[in-house]
C-alpha cells in the first residue's frame, strides 16, 4: 500500500483494514518508520489469507483519500515478497526487531485479527545506526 500518511503507525493501518470489514483476513501488517524520527515511509505492507481477499481489499482501498491529505492510497500487488513465509523470513532477522527499536516499527503477525508472537530471530541482530534527523 502506498501513499501512507507521515504520521501512519501500524494501527492506522489496522484500523483501516477493520473499518473496510478485513478485520479477520490479514496475518502480517507492516508501516516502516524512519529509524530515527519515527515517521512513516511511506508505505505499508499486509499479507492477506488468501488471494481473493487481497484483491477485493485493493479493490475496496484503492483511490482511497484519507481524511487531511493530498495524496490517494494506492494498492499493488509487491513483486518481491509474496507471502507469509516470506515476510517473516524477509523480517525476523531485520534490524528493525532489534531490542533497542520501540516495537511501534515492527512488523506484526495476526491469527484472527489478534496479534500473535513474531518467530525470534535466527542469527545476532545487529544493532541499527540511528542517525539524527534535521527537520
Amino acid at each position: 500500500i502506498r501513499n501512507v500518511p507521515e504520521s501512519w503507525e501500524l494501527q492506522d493501518l489496522v484500523s483501516l483494514l477493520w473499518w473496510k470489514g478485513f478485520c479477520l483476513d490479514f496475518n502480517f501488517a507492516y508501516v516502516p518508520l524512519h529509524l530515527t524520527s519515527e515517521v512513516a515511509l511511506g508505505y505499508a505492507l499486509v499479507n492477506f489469507v488468501n488471494q481473493s481477499v487481497a484483491q477485493q481489499v485493493m479493490d475496496e482501498i484503492q483511490g482511497l483519500k484519507l481524511p487531511n491529505q493530498q495524496k490517494i492510497i494506492v494498492a499493488e500487488w509487491c513483486v518481491n515478497l509474496q507471502g507469509l513465509k516470506v515476510l517473516v523470513e524477509r523480517y525476523r532477522n531485520s534490524k528493525v526487531m532489534h531490542q533497542r527499536l520501540p516495537d511501534k516499527g515492527r512488523p506484526v503477525l495476526f491469527d484472527r485479527g489478534a496479534p500473535t508472537s513474531f518467530p525470534v530471530p535466527t542469527k545476532n541482530v545487529r544493532t541499527p545506526r540511528l542517525r539524527p534527523v534535521h527537520l
